[in-house]
């Protein structure tokens, strides 16, 4: 049972709405464009070993949390992208969506890649990172008295991955060896250490500790193109407000959902806060009538009167 289901992070949608709305020629768009593209490739990779969990034959019960986000004790974080719980061990996993010809010196604790171009790049150790998240997990199980085998795992979504002969006997392989090595822990450890309600308790003890971490980013707010914008139309086309319906001006499309996505998208590069005035610059609409009676329609709640009066956009 997956009890923490995985998810686009907020630093996602945020880059989404972003580049949305961030002209092309902007100075900051291909940073943003190149962080994006490797928050995708890292949830691609994820959501590809989410789904090799479909065709393993695990002992029930048995719990995921996926993408468990944590504040320890320390103040520091934990993101930890897998966590299975069933009633023989606990396997942590760390997915790596990365691609080249990998090595590993274990001395000097460095982790690096040779891209098909020849060229060799430093990358964070996966190793220390699994190893980190483990290691809390076993204060934790210490804390609550329990006691139950820890694996951890370092999991290569792509096959465009080359191991080396130094990456021997660290705990890393290809997505495609999931089952082989779930088989061989359950085969380990074939003692039941937890009935199902101690592991059920345990999990949502875990999962009650989940808080996740907001990421700080820039946004050039003045920058960004506002305005309800056509989904269909490139170059962030302006939708117009008529007859209560957006459309197009330009393809004639006429979008009902236009305007809770522009309202997600205030609240994503702006706040979850507005008033009239700043729903009419963000909105681009002219008439603080026809912003008031939109606002009257959106999933708002209304605080304080008259020229005073804010909005809150509801949690979804």
């Amino acid at each position: 049972m997956i009890l923490l289901a995985r998810q686009q992070s907020q630093m996602h949608r945020i880059l989404e709405a972003l580049l949305r709305r961030l002209p092309s020629t902007h100075v900051d768009y291909m940073n943003n464009f190149e962080r994006l593209m490797r928050i995708q490739a890292g949830f691609a990779g994820e959501k590809r070993v989410d789904a090799e969990w479909l065709e393993i034959n695990l002992p029930n019960p048995h719990y995921f949390l996926h993408d468990l986000q944590i504040l320890n004790r320390f103040g520091t974080t934990h993101q930890i992208d897998t966590i299975l719980l069933c009633p023989h061990f606990i396997l942590i996993l760390e997915i790596k969506n990365i691609t080249g010809f990998l090595e590993f010196d274990e001395s000097f604790a460095q982790f690096t890649r040779t891209t098909a171009q020849g060229d060799v790049e430093g990358m964070i150790d996966p190793f220390h990172q699994v190893r980190r998240h483990a290691e809390w997990i076993k204060r934790e199980l210490q804390q609550y008295k329990v006691e139950i085998p820890v694996h951890y795992a370092v999991v290569l979504a792509t096959k465009n991955a080359i191991l080396s002969e130094s990456l021997k006997g660290q705990p890393i392989f290809h997505v495609s060896g999931l089952r082989y090595y779930v088989r061989k822990w359950l085969e380990q450890h074939k003692e039941v250490m937890l009935d199902a309600d101690d592991l059920f308790h345990l999990s949502t003890k875990l999962l009650s500790r989940h808080m996740p971490i907001k990421r700080d980013l820039t946004i050039p707010v003045q920058d960004i193109v506002k305005g309800v914008l056509c989904v269909r139309c490139l170059n962030g086309q302006r939708m117009s407000y008529y007859s209560k319906k957006w459309t197009c001006p330009r393809c004639g499309f006429v979008d009902r959902e236009a305007v809770f996505r522009t309202l997600e998208d205030y609240k994503l590069l702006v706040g979850d806060s507005l008033t009239n005035k700043s729903f009419c610059e963000f909105f681009a609409i002219d008439s603080p009538n026809l912003a008031y009676r939109l606002l009257q329609k959106l999933p708002l709640k209304a605080e304080g009167i008259k020229k005073h009066r804010k909005y809150r956009i509801k949690d979804e």
